[in-house]
């Protein structure tokens, strides 16, 4: 008998018999993980031990059936043993490309609330002895009330240090046991396969994930699923950063509202973008050449986001292009390839250490400058040309 009281009851469960055609009910699951568990406990004492037992009470109390449904438990085993389920759809072990077709239990008699079971022998070692496992939480499945929660929630275990395959619908339908006729439209799959398995295991308080899922489209129609594992500390983490940045950001805007904040982001691409502003309801926006543009939401977070981990980029008063090259520029490094007498390649690397307008092409819509650039030997020397403040942003710096 197990530990009913404990929080934490483990089987390694072989990824084969995880990645099954979810034919079976929620109860056939929940009673088929038990039986395994108890038989690898059997398994270990006794290698040559084939014939496993388990008290139907234990069966009923632990997963709460009720301690007098002998009747409903047994009807269960029966289902349970003349189902026939594909396994290892998703072909988790690259080095075996076995899968097929078997029963969970090959046989079981039920005698004065006694259960005697066995297992496939073509199956045996693979199920009480795996190579490749996911650890099975008995306490968690106990918890889940719905067959798609508990097949979904025991796939994420056997991918929970590596990323779950992304799968066609097809086959996810397949792992979870829907028939044909089911769910045909995908709005009704979403509903309620997909999106009641997910919640229901980020509810749950005994699992240490969560799950998000993404889904790919050919036209109208839905074609794949790849579901994404995220571990609950880092989602919390996560949770707390941005709380902390969504307040930074509440206070920002309602301190700088319609003023210019910046026009400082060259890491980001953003060099072109003369001035960043904040209007009177909030939003980011952008002025080129006296023209205001608000960014969409996309583009105005990643800038956020940078600002939040860059505040040295918060300028509240206008940059020259001058002030931003002196900024972001000043001790930067270009590769200089030259071709040497005999025609083969040297490449030098070049440091700016300073910059000049020129002033014979500067204009009032645009300035030139010259660069003061160390070379190898440490000696310094100014370009004989001037570049625009763009010709010098898009330089090929290493």
């Amino acid at each position: 008998m197990l530990n009913m009281n404990s929080n934490e009851i483990i089987i390694d469960k072989n990824s084969s018999s995880i990645q099954i055609s979810n034919k079976i009910s929620s109860t056939q699951r929940k009673c088929y993980n038990y039986m395994l568990k108890i038989a690898k406990n059997e398994f270990k004492k006794n290698k040559n031990t084939r014939v496993f037992t388990i008290s139907a009470n234990e069966l009923m109390i632990f997963f709460g059936i009720g301690n007098e449904n002998h009747t409903y438990l047994r009807n269960e085993l029966e289902v349970l043993n003349r189902t026939q389920v594909k396994y290892n759809i998703l072909g988790k072990n690259k080095r075996s490309k076995e899968s097929g077709v078997f029963t969970l239990i090959s046989e079981f008699k039920y005698l004065s609330g006694t259960i005697k079971f066995s297992f496939p022998p073509s199956i045996e070692q693979m199920i009480l002895n795996p190579k490749m496992f996911g650890k099975i939480n008995l306490v968690v499945i106990k918890s889940l009330r719905s067959k798609y929660s508990i097949a979904l929630y025991e796939l994420a275990e056997d991918y929970i240090n590596v990323q779950i395959p992304k799968m066609s619908i097809v086959k996810f339908k397949e792992l979870m046991g829907v028939e044909e006729h089911q769910y045909y439209k995908f709005s009704t799959l979403r509903k309620y396969v997909i999106d009641v398995a997910v919640n229901e295991i980020n509810d749950s308080e005994n699992i240490s994930f969560i799950l998000s899922y993404e889904l790919t489209k050919q036209g109208r129609a839905t074609t794949d699923i790849k579901f994404t594992i995220h571990k609950k500390e880092e989602v919390l983490q996560l949770k707390d950063r941005q709380k902390k940045f969504y307040g930074w950001k509440k206070e920002i805007v309602n301190k700088y509202k319609n003023q210019t904040i910046c026009n400082n982001l060259t890491e980001i691409g953003y060099f072109k973008w003369t001035f960043f502003y904040i209007n009177q309801d909030g939003f980011l926006g952008k002025i080129i050449n006296d023209s205001r543009t608000i960014l969409d939401k996309e583009e105005a977070l990643k800038v956020w986001e940078y600002l939040y981990q860059n505040p040295s980029k918060m300028t509240i008063e206008p940059l020259s292009q001058y002030d931003i090259l002196m900024k972001d520029f000043k001790d930067k490094k270009i590769k200089q390839v030259s071709t040497t007498v005999l025609g083969t390649k040297a490449v030098s690397i070049l440091e700016f250490v300073n910059f000049k307008i020129d002033q014979s092409k500067s204009s009032e819509m645009f300035d030139y400058f010259f660069i003061e650039i160390k070379q190898e030997d440490d000696s310094k020397v100014w370009s004989q040309e001037s570049f625009s403040f763009d010709d010098i942003v898009a330089m090929d710096f290493v």
